[in-house]
């Protein structure tokens, strides 16, 4: 069984509920590590305490508090993540294809080690498909999460707003496609959903590989040309200009691509040479 399809009927069954304590969602495994960590601090208050150190008792009343708040969200972040990933009812996965969730499949569903460093905080540790052992802050789970909104909506009214004019006899279309286009990429990071999801049926990526197939299998592309990262639109314009000329296509279905354009200059230069030759 695929790790997607064990992740889905993981959640699909979890026992857990809102009510469920933020120290038991990661495991039995988990639950006595955590506990245990926290009735050594709770013993050492009590010794700072009955020592008559107030201010290191406070020290570890502090830490005491502090992971429950840090395990508080760690739950938060597991709910957001079942949540995106389907609801574990079937629904749909949020998650773009962007984002790795190797890490996160694996540690949501129980399969990770929960340690604690020397600042008393959380240490979150699983298992890559490689057998590489990674391990994460709380912090760091969602800072590469990419999650779908109304992207390919804003793309698809975009393209269809371009389609019913296509039959204004001489007018142009009545909004910037290439100041749009522009918005759309760069709000909120939606390239990446741009540069490696499914709009409007269409994959960029495929349509972009099977344009250039002949340099690539010659080499004449370099592999890092392939990286959803090497189509950043703030150095490159590759994303902009697949998208736009979808767009401009629709509302002119005689548009031509730059590429296009130009075979068909020099089509006609050849032409005239000819013609002149003669």
């Amino acid at each position: 069984m695929s790790t997607d399809k064990l992740a889905r009927k993981y959640f699909e069954n979890m026992p857990y509920g809102n009510d469920a304590k933020s120290s038991e969602i990661h495991g039995k495994h988990n639950e006595q590590i955590i506990n245990g960590f926290i009735t050594s601090l709770t013993q050492r208050y009590d010794a700072s305490l009955a020592e008559g150190n107030k201010s290191e008792a406070q020290v570890y009343k502090d830490a005491i508090h502090q992971i429950a708040q840090d395990l508080d969200n760690l739950k938060e972040i597991k709910k957001e993540f079942a949540m995106n990933y389907g609801g574990g009812t079937g629904g749909k996965n949020l998650f773009s294809n962007y984002t790795n969730l190797n890490w996160d499949r694996s540690f949501m569903t129980e399969n990770g080690m929960i340690s604690f460093n020397k600042q008393l905080k959380p240490i979150l540790t699983t298992i890559m498909p490689n057998g590489e052992e990674v391990s994460k802050r709380i912090e760091d789970i969602t800072e590469n999460w990419v999650v779908k909104g109304t992207e390919e909506s804003q793309y698809m009214q975009m393209q269809q707003d371009a389609a019913k004019q296509r039959n204004t006899v001489g007018q142009p279309i009545d909004f910037d496609i290439d100041w749009a286009v522009d918005n759309l990429l760069v709000n909120e990071d939606a390239w990446k959903i741009f540069a490696t999801d499914k709009i409007g049926g269409r994959y960029f990526l495929q349509d972009w590989s099977l344009e250039n197939e002949e340099a690539l299998i010659n080499g004449e592309i370099p592999d890092e040309a392939l990286h959803p990262d090497s189509f950043n639109p703030d150095f490159d314009t590759r994303l902009h200009t697949y998208y736009a000329d979808r767009l401009k296509k629709s509302f002119d279905p005689n548009y031509q691509t730059p590429k296009e354009a130009q075979e068909a200059d020099e089509l006609m230069a050849r032409t005239n040479n000819e013609d002149n030759q003669v």
